[in-house]
């Protein structure tokens, strides 16, 4: 069959447009705009420090070329606050508030175009096509003046007990308490800080929010267990609290890193709990107190209390002895057939004494500061007992107080 050449005409056709639609894209007229344009200048500059927000209410943009001035957008970072914008020439100026002291600011740059439509390239001047600047200070820095816990702290315990009578079962719990005292008012605005466990990192950094004293001074923290379970500070690890949020009340600035700090974090190293103490400190908030009056001498002379069994809650007054002092006895007596090691929680320090009846001899008796985990205790005295029902007795004082507490505990050795 012989081709018909009309369809030999349509197939070159087709071939040929196929050809054009596959082929290079055509160049631009001759004189089209196809470079993009760039940031000429910025007003702050890029990368200013110590700029003044009171003497920066615009923020100015100068491009290398005539731009659309109903394309692109300016993206502030968190806090700022933009005006209308306007165009004068090839700069776009925009009112800004918001600006705080010595803190860092940005505006991004977003879909800009020359009046061809050729893209804005960020990457000259600017980088990576963000204005960014810093604020400077109008006066000196806040600074710590003082913290519960030092920088660089170690051993501190890291729990602290008390009794909540507000809870659905009211009893003892645990949290900690810090405080730190700056040099100057704090914004109350700003009181959320950040903790961080360097020991167990796959502990989250625990964000807190802290209450601030009326004089704006000191802010206190208190850390309660996490939502996750555990105590409110893990033993025998290292802490950060970073308190760089913080900002001055007078000018809005930053604290002073250095002075005490060292870096802007209080840092710290927690030390290993006490289980012993920290069940005498239950005894002492939730255990009703036994009321005695100690004796004013011993026998003969004298008839002490009995004060020998184990967590129980005392609560002795001491008879006067002239002079504005006080001192009183009481009893306690060893077991058959087991030597002991006896501690006193004392709520107070005052001295203790004891004496070995059967021996006549006073007994070594230990009185130290307690660890700061809960308030009805603050010192402990120890001493050790020998069995065999041997009687022992207590002397308390002289002291000025009338009344004291103490936890008794009793150890086998």
């Amino acid at each position: 069959m012989r081709p018909i050449p009309g369809t030999a005409l349509l197939t070159a056709c087709a071939l040929a447009l196929t050809a054009c639609e596959n082929g290079p894209t055509p160049p631009p007229p001759p004189g089209a705009d196809t470079q993009p344009p760039t940031v000429r200048a910025t007003s702050p500059a890029e990368h200013a420090t110590a700029v003044l927000p009171g003497a920066t209410p615009e923020v100015s943009i100068t491009f290398s070329e005539p731009m659309k001035p109903d394309t692109g957008t300016l993206v502030p970072s968190s806090g700022l606050k933009l005006g209308a914008p306007a165009w004068s020439g090839n700069t776009l100026k925009v009112p800004v508030t918001g600006l705080g002291h010595d803190d860092a600011h940005a505006l991004e740059l977003k879909g800009f175009q020359d009046v061809a439509g050729n893209a804005l390239d960020g990457t000259v001047l600017l980088g990576d096509g963000t204005l960014d600047f810093h604020t400077g200070s109008d006066r000196p820095r806040a600074a710590v003046a003082s913290a519960s816990v030092a920088e660089g702290a170690q051993d501190v315990y890291p729990v602290e007990m008390y009794y909540d009578a507000e809870a659905s079962r009211p009893g003892a719990y645990f949290r900690k308490v810090l405080t730190v005292t700056f040099t100057e008012a704090m914004d109350p605005a700003f009181a959320r800080v950040t903790l961080v466990n360097r020991t167990d990192t796959t502990l989250a950094p625990r964000p807190l929010t802290g209450q601030w004293s009326p004089d704006g001074l000191t802010l206190t923290l208190t850390l309660t267990a996490p939502e996750e379970g555990g105590p409110p500070l893990e033993e025998e690890s290292t802490y950060t609290l970073d308190l760089s949020a913080l900002r001055g009340a007078a000018a809005g600035n930053r604290l002073e890193a250095n002075t005490f700090l060292g870096d802007g974090k209080l840092d710290f190293t927690t030390g290993k709990r006490n289980g012993d103490l920290e069940h005498a400190c239950t005894h002492s908030l939730v255990s009703t107190a036994e009321s005695l009056v100690a004796a004013p001498h011993m026998p003969p002379s004298g008839f002490p209390p009995s004060t020998d069994v184990g967590h129980t809650h005392y609560r002795l007054t001491l008879p006067e002895a002239g002079a504005g002092s006080h001192v009183g006895y009481t009893e306690l007596v060893s077991k058959p057939d087991q030597d002991e090691r006896i501690v006193l929680y004392l709520n107070q320090n005052v001295p203790v004494g004891a004496w070995d009846e059967l021996d006549a001899v006073d007994v070594p008796v230990e009185v130290l500061p307690a660890l700061p985990v809960c308030p009805g205790i603050t010192h402990q005295a120890r001493f050790t007992v020998t069995r065999g029902d041997r009687f022992y007795f207590l002397r308390f004082g002289a002291t000025p107080s009338v009344t004291l507490e103490f936890i008794l505990e009793r150890y086998a050795k």
